[in-house]
């Protein structure tokens, strides 16, 4: 990690965390994103539950954190989700009546799937997700940076006077190693390994699925499903296992990062498909198909600024997409609210305004954009834009 990587969320999730008895701030994302080197920033006093010597330092001590501690300092728990136990650890080091210390908890697994029951931690910590590196984040600026408030749809213009480019981050993929390094083939070695370790330490360690080897070949099976509807029925014939396994193993997959899956809307939409999800990779460089590369690249761009801001507290924004049984579709549709408030294309070079898009700007009276990695700026009509997607990713999240 270099200087010129700004992560976004330094901006908003450390507020509370060198307050006395604040509540504790958890930040979890995929593996390898830069939540250790992040947090390590924050304070020395960093644990790592996942080695021997934290653990038999808490078998000898359940307070153990306590004669390092430094006032100012949080206490940082890392991986402590990997135990069973781990939500009544948390609970009763907050609850403790002499508890001085703050704490940052972090995870690659996703820590709001804990809220379905048992001992909950509801009112004692602050959730925050630290997700791939966004344009913005990676552009060099040397002014101030603060984080942009949610965009205006309707009212915003893109800024045409100022050359800039997403190239580097469209091919090399989010994650700070491969995206530092430059270099396609240690991409290459990174994505295989990284899926390696994902399916046979991370899934061993949140789940107890056998057939691991099954679930490595969806894995190696869903790149090529990126950009259409995952059928189900399609993936079990394929992997010749039932139909409940996939639906499973999409969920764990999802619950570890590896991907997320974007649902259709339908609300208030004449004859809309309710079911079919898509798929998309959080290491969008997964794809070799530089279409499907780029349109899963815009995936992970507009959830991770609908995620950041409802971190913030700026309400419920939602990433969905569009199809009706007419065959007209949409790749991106941004909601805040359950309110449709903009429409996105991809293209894999510079177009027209596609028909479909053109369709539900009419219809749903609000914005459409199509997006391409390279091209110019232009306006088809009101609420119909096209540029690079540089363009309209630049001041997205921090100005």
């Amino acid at each position: 990690m270099t200087e010129s990587l700004i992560r976004a969320i330094e901006f908003w999730a450390f507020n509370q965390t060198s307050k006395k008895n604040g509540p504790m701030t958890f930040i979890t994302g995929p593996r390898q994103v830069g939540k250790t080197y992040l947090v390590r920033e924050r304070s020395k006093l960093y644990f790592n539950w996942d080695t021997t010597e934290v653990k038999k330092s808490y078998l000898k001590d359940p307070y153990f954190f306590r004669k390092l501690y430094q006032p100012g300092s949080p206490i940082i728990f890392d991986e402590i989700n990997k135990r069973k136990d781990w939500k009544k650890i948390l609970k009763g080091y907050f609850d403790s009546a002499e508890r001085i210390e703050n704490f940052i908890i972090t995870g690659s697994g996703r820590f709001d799937i804990f809220r379905k029951g048992g001992d909950s931690l509801q009112g004692r910590y602050d959730l925050y997700h630290l997700l791939p590196l966004t344009f913005d984040e990676i552009r060099q600026n040397n002014k101030k940076r603060a984080p942009a408030l949610p965009r205006e749809f309707s009212t915003w213009k893109p800024d045409i006077t100022e050359t800039i480019s997403d190239n580097q981050l469209i091919s090399m993929g989010g994650f700070p190693s491969p995206y530092l390094s430059s270099s396609k083939q240690n991409l290459q070695k990174w994505n295989d390994l990284y899926i390696e370790r994902l399916v046979k330490e991370d899934v061993r360690d949140f789940s107890n699925v056998q057939k691991v080897d099954q679930l490595e070949l969806l894995v190696r099976l869903l790149p090529e499903r990126v950009t259409s509807p995952i059928s189900i029925k399609a993936l079990s014939e394929d992997i010749e296992c039932s139909q409940v396994a996939i639906k499973s193993w999409l969920r764990l997959l999802e619950s570890l990062y590896l991907g997320v899956m974007i649902p259709p809307f339908h609300r208030k939409i004449h004859r809309a498909v309710k079911k079919e999800q898509k798929w998309y990779f959080y290491q969008w460089a997964m794809n070799e198909n530089p279409a499907a590369q780029f349109e899963n690249y815009l995936a992970i761009q507009l959830l991770t600024a609908c995620q950041y801001w409802r971190d913030q507290g700026h309400g419920v924004w939602e990433l969905y997409y569009l199809r009706d049984q007419d065959r007209r579709e949409v790749d991106f549709m941004i909601c805040k609210n359950l309110k449709p408030v903009a429409l996105v294309e991809a293209k894999s070079s510079e177009s027209d305004f596609p028909t479909p898009l053109n369709y539900y700007v009419e219809k749903l009276g609000i914005p459409g954009y199509v997006l391409y990695p390279k091209g110019s700026t232009r306006q088809f009509g009101e609420n119909k834009w096209g540029m690079n997607s540089a363009t309209f990713l630049k001041g997205l999240i921090l100005n």
